[in-house]
């Protein structure tokens, strides 16, 4: 056979150098370097598959990434998506750094002083027994205010006592020589009956 009708190609396994007749292009032969049957096929009709092959591949990859976008835009008329708010990293620094607030202190309402009683440009508060610590000596105590501008000489208190029964058992009074204009006086009343569990404000007297 002459050599004008022979063609060369490739081994499909080891890659050698095969030399056969162009009209046996196509058809399956052992290859005579690696023993493995391979397709013949003509080093020009090889290359021209693989650029068929090559285009093929491009054109497929072209098409599925002009499906993918037309699939995109449908879903975005469909369901379009709220724009992201992107926050730079350096306004998360400085917010990280900012401290909160310190809550203003909660102020709890003043007790409302419990209310007085008014004579004769006087107000005494509410009273109470005291017994003195340590000893069996028992007392009305309480305050007095001179509502006046001016000064009370010889101003004189007078409590009513009763027992257990709130029946009266006697008095109690305490003195005091002067109270200055708008003044005040803590008062001591000595009470002498043994008797006696509660005490009431009866007079406030002072001397002409």
């Amino acid at each position: 056979m002459s050599a004008d009708h022979l063609v060369k190609g490739d081994c499909r396994h080891c890659g050698g150098s095969l030399e056969f007749p162009a009209e046996d292009a196509g058809k399956m032969a052992e290859c005579p370097l690696c023993g493995q049957p391979t397709e013949l096929i003509p080093t020009m009709a090889a290359a021209g598959k693989t650029k068929s092959l090559k285009a093929l591949t491009i054109s497929l990859s072209v098409t599925g990434v002009v499906l993918i976008g037309v699939a995109g835009l449908v879903s975005h008329f469909k369901h379009p998506q709220r724009p992201v708010s992107v926050i730079s990293s350096s306004v998360l620094t400085n917010a990280s750094k900012i401290e909160p607030s310190a809550a203003p202190p909660i102020e709890m309402p003043k007790p409302k002083p419990p209310p007085e009683t008014e004579t004769n440009d006087f107000a005494i508060s509410p009273i109470k027994l005291e017994k003195t610590p340590g000893s069996s000596l028992v007392y009305v105590i309480g305050k007095l205010r001179n509502l006046s501008g001016q000064t009370r000489y010889g101003v004189k208190l007078e409590f009513g006592l009763s027992d257990t029964n709130h029946e009266p058992v006697g008095v109690a009074t305490d003195y005091h020589q002067s109270l200055e204009p708008y003044g005040e006086w803590n008062f001591r009343a000595m009470v002498l009956e043994s008797k006696a569990v509660s005490a009431h404000f009866r007079s406030v007297r002072e001397d002409q």
